[in-house]
């Protein structure tokens, strides 16, 4: 049934945000590290690079009000948790064409 599909959708979610919440701050760390010289001077990457840093700590911290509280009791982390996660992909997707 389409409610089975729903929950099994909903808990394949939450795994790949946990997974996210360990992954993110490993990798964002490492890459900034890596880059810090490149870091030092503002462009196009620089830029979208930290807009991936503060979104993805958005997702993250709205990741846990939804987990705790649910989507249902608070619609507002619900929706800018949806609206970060367009960002993400989109600065995402940026990041990777932009010329180096």
């Amino acid at each position: 049934s389409l409610g089975d599909h729903g929950k099994i959708a909903e808990l394949v979610h939450i795994w790949l945000g946990l997974i996210f919440m360990v992954v993110f701050p490993i990798y964002s760390w490492d890459h900034i590290r890596s880059h810090r010289q490149r870091l030092k001077i503002i462009s196009r990457i620089s830029i979208s690079g930290g807009i991936q840093l503060m979104t993805g700590t958005g997702l993250i911290v709205t990741g846990i009000i939804l987990l705790l509280y649910s989507a249902d009791a608070l619609p507002l982390p619900a929706e800018v948790h949806e609206l970060l996660t367009y960002v993400l992909v989109g600065t995402l997707i940026l990041h990777s064409r932009v010329t180096r």
